[in-house]
């Protein structure tokens, strides 16, 4: 398992100086994400030679991209429309391959029948189009994919090539049990978020609700070799570079014992 940086412990960061943080705090990959954080690839003053070469003067390797979501909706009207939302998604995804990755994470739109019909129609849809690339399906407190059962009732529909994201802060902020979520899917697990949480508050790894011993035991008997992404939110107890140094080395400790 390797481990990866993520821009959400500084979201309002342009991506030069996400990624000074990020090798200041002793980490060579990293993820990004399309929206929510300031170091995305999509801006009117860059372009994708431009984020290629930035990541490789950072000595950086771009572990994955977050791209919008398969909502099955207009963003702007929230008028059901799958092909408009496919347009959007499958542009993504040729972004994704121009910065030389293999693999895309997205997630769903609303918790109704009619999401979760779009969601399956939509990824069969895309890897039609481009079977190439993979996409990891990440769960979301309120969204389509918010738990185990969720995932149960979707991944029989869609092909192998489709993963599932496992993010640990989300689980705990829908009060679903991490341990059992890991352990029934553990064989289409394909990227794993970190984030530690006492309710639905972020904390210092290790302080917080995230069995990560017995997480990381259930991966490693999976033979799980993937990317563990270090993901830290509104943090309050440190500065950026300390609590990404502080997190990763607790994860690395762990992963030796």
């Amino acid at each position: 398992m390797n481990l990866s940086f993520s821009p959400t412990l500084c979201p309002e960061l342009l991506l030069p100086d996400a990624l000074k943080v990020c090798t200041e705090a002793g980490f060579n990959r990293m993820e990004l994400f399309r929206t929510w954080t300031e170091s995305s690839p999509v801006h009117r003053d860059t372009s994708v030679r431009i984020v290629r070469e930035r990541l490789d003067a950072a000595g950086v390797t771009l572990t994955g991209l977050n791209i919008r979501n398969l909502t099955g909706r207009k963003a702007d009207s929230d008028e059901r429309d799958l092909r408009y939302n496919l347009r959007q998604v499958e542009w993504d995804l040729h972004l994704s391959r121009a910065l030389r990755l293999q693999t895309a994470s997205l997630k769903g739109g609303a918790r109704t029948d009619e999401a979760q019909e779009d969601l399956m129609e939509g990824i069969n849809t895309l890897l039609e189009r481009i079977p190439e690339i993979t996409l990891n399906l990440g769960n979301h407190k309120g969204n389509r994919l918010q738990g185990l059962a969720d995932y149960q009732a979707i991944l029989p529909h869609v092909p192998d090539p489709v993963k599932v994201l496992m993010d640990t802060g989300h689980l705990l902020s829908a009060g679903e049990n991490v341990l059992a979520f890991a352990e029934s899917l553990a064989d289409r697990i394909g990227l794993v978020h970190l984030r530690d949480q006492k309710g639905e508050n972020p904390v210092p790894f290790g302080e917080g609700d995230l069995p990560f011993a017995d997480l990381l035991g259930i991966l490693k008997g999976a033979d799980y070799d993937g990317t563990l992404v270090i993901e830290l939110e509104h943090v309050t107890w440190a500065e950026h570079v300390e609590a990404a140094h502080t997190a990763r080395l607790f994860v690395e400790d762990l992963l030796a014992a």
